[in-house]
């Protein structure tokens, strides 16, 4: 019998990011489309599925799990949508680091 997880709850927060390939050395500015404890939605970008990247968002408050300031998370890219979004999974659950 499969088991079926809840989709965790997104919040709509339209913050900058700031997003590189891992190992690369260039950051690129983007912005959230939406967040959730697993991952983040944001574009526009124009990376594809399976890229490991790294984030860096700073939240005014506090977001789902996320403290307020400065993070710095690992993610996978899973997806992305006709309108230049991807969306991205955190790596091993919350590996976001306060900067």
């Amino acid at each position: 019998m499969p088991f079926h997880s809840p989709r965790a709850e997104r919040l709509t927060f339209p913050i900058p990011i700031m997003y590189r390939r891992r190992g690369d050395d260039d950051w690129f500015p983007s912005r959230v489309l939406n967040m959730s404890d697993s991952g983040v939605l944001f574009g526009p970008s124009e990376l594809e599925a399976g890229t490991p990247v790294e984030i860096i968002l700073t939240t005014p408050t506090q977001i789902a799990w996320f403290s307020p300031g400065k993070q710095v998370c690992t993610a996978e890219v899973v997806r992305s949508t006709e309108d230049g979004a991807v969306a991205a999974r955190f790596v091993g659950g919350r590996k976001c680091f306060e900067s």
